[in-house]
Parts: structure tokens; C-alpha cells; sequence
């Protein structure tokens, strides 16, 4: 197994993933540059357009989403639906369908197969690490048939261990994540990336990926939950991943 922190590549006003492109799929994050893509704040008609917008862009027909509630149920997805199902994973095989997860400091989990389509992506704060719906996404995966060998994973920008500070009650209910919990000047922080990339690993996945963006202090023109304006007001990104067909060999 080799974990890896890869700068990932600023083009065309997003960032995407070195090691998903390299198995031959779409995968990245939003910025603001192509606006809010989730969330209560914005219009929604606007985001919606700003989606089909981004999915248009990246060469795809349809964009398939989910409504995030923060637990680790995880959705099978053949095409685009409306009401989105509940969960906070889907996985699809098929090409052309674009998966979008939104996040604005959670972390935004996108898992590919390298021999096969399968793709897949989950929507992890503290209380989907706590569920682990990183192993949720994987398990389903590996039912359909999937090698854990061959799966590759990356974890995109969030709020990182330098900025994610948590209460006591948080602290306590991830004390079985202990290893990833870090006391400084008084306050507890938690590393969503190390605590999801160690269970990408213990499902099996061989390469994983972590672009240790963070989105409240590491630029790259993000918006951030945490990092709020004086109104309150903040946009919400995109981790997306498709597959527009046969990949490399």
C-alpha cells in the first residue's frame, strides 16, 4: 500500500487528481471560479446550471448527485435522478455519467477501478469518517465484483489537520480514531485525511492519493464553511469523477 501527498493540477479554473487521471478518469474539485455548486446559500437554479455547466465542460451528458446527510449509505447509480437518493457515497460502471460530491470542508473521497469502469465517491466530515463511509464505498465496490488491488483512491482538498479544530463531544466520539487526533495550545484537531486514507487502506486499496489542499488556509481560490464571510455567506464545490469510456491498458 502507498499513500502519496500529490499537488494536484490547477487547469482551466479546477484542480484534478494526478493518480485517478492517470487510470484513465475525470477526477477533481471545483472552484470558485465556476461558482457555488451546492448547498442552501446560493439559487438553486443557479447551481444547478452551474453543474450541467461543469459536466458540458469536462465532456459529459449527465451529472448524478446525492443528498448528503453525513452517515455512510451509499448509492448505486446508472444515470442522473431527481429527488437525488439519500446517501453519502454512489458508485456507478457505467460511462458518461459524471458522479459530483459537494463539499466545503468535508472531504471529498473519489475511488476508481483500474480494470474495469467502476467509479465511485463519498462525502466524508467527521461524522462520515465516524461511520467510515470510505469503507461503506469501497465494500460496495468490491461486491460488485471489484479487487481491492486494483482500486486506486484520492482524497481532495478540505479543511486539513492544520485548521479542522473540534469540540470536546467531537473528540470523544472519535477517541477510536485516536491516531488521527492532535492536541495543540489547548485545542483538538482532527485529520480527516489520514483518518480516511487509513481506511481506504484497511479495505485494501493499494494507491491512495492525498492532495492536502486545505480549503479554509490553502488558497487555490476555495470556498470554506469555516472561512465564512462577515454575512455568513459561503459556496459550496464539487469532487467529481467520470469515466468517458475504455481506459488504458
Amino acid at each position: 500500500m502507498t499513500v502519496v501527498g500529490t499537488t494536484w493540477t490547477a487547469r482551466e479554473g479546477m484542480l484534478f487528481s494526478p493518480l485517478l487521471e492517470s487510470v484513465g478518469v475525470v477526477a477533481g474539485f471545483t472552484t470558485r471560479a465556476q461558482g457555488s455548486m451546492a448547498g442552501s446559500v446560493y439559487p438553486l437554479d443557479e447551481q444547478a446550471r452551474n453543474r450541467e455547466r461543469l459536466a458540458q465542460r469536462l465532456g459529459f451528458s449527465e451529472i448524478a448527485r446525492v443528498k448528503q446527510v453525513h452517515r455512510n449509505a451509499v448509492a448505486h447509480i446508472s444515470h442522473a435522478v431527481d429527488p437525488w437518493p439519500v446517501a453519502d457515497a454512489l458508485w456507478t460502471e457505467r460511462p458518461g455519467l459524471l458522479l459530483g460530491i459537494a463539499a466545503a470542508d468535508c472531504v471529498p473521497i473519489l475511488v476508481a477501478d483500474r480494470r474495469s469502469a467502476r467509479i465511485g465517491a463519498a462525502h466524508a466530515g467527521w461524522q462520515g469518517t465516524l461511520a467510515e463511509v470510505a469503507v461503506a464505498l469501497v465494500r460496495a465496490l468490491l461486491a460488485d465484483g471489484a479487487d481491492p488491488s486494483s482500486l486506486v483512491g484520492s482524497l481532495g482538498p478540505s479543511i486539513g489537520p492544520c485548521c479542522y479544530d473540534i469540540d470536546g463531544d467531537r473528540a470523544r466520539l472519535l477517541a477510536s480514531q485516536s491516531t488521527h487526533l492532535d492536541e495543540r495550545e489547548g485545542r483538538v484537531f482532527f485529520d480527516l485525511w489520514s483518518a480516511n486514507a487509513a481506511q481506504l487502506a484497511r479495505c485494501g486499496v493499494q494507491d491512495i492519493e492525498i492532495a492536502g489542499i486545505c480549503t479554509k488556509s490553502g488558497g487555490q481560490d476555495l470556498w470554506s464553511y469555516r472561512a465564512r464571510d462577515e454575512q455568513g455567506r459561503y459556496g459550496t464545490q464539487l469532487g467529481f469523477i467520470g469515466s468517458r469510456g475504455r481506459r488504458p491498458d
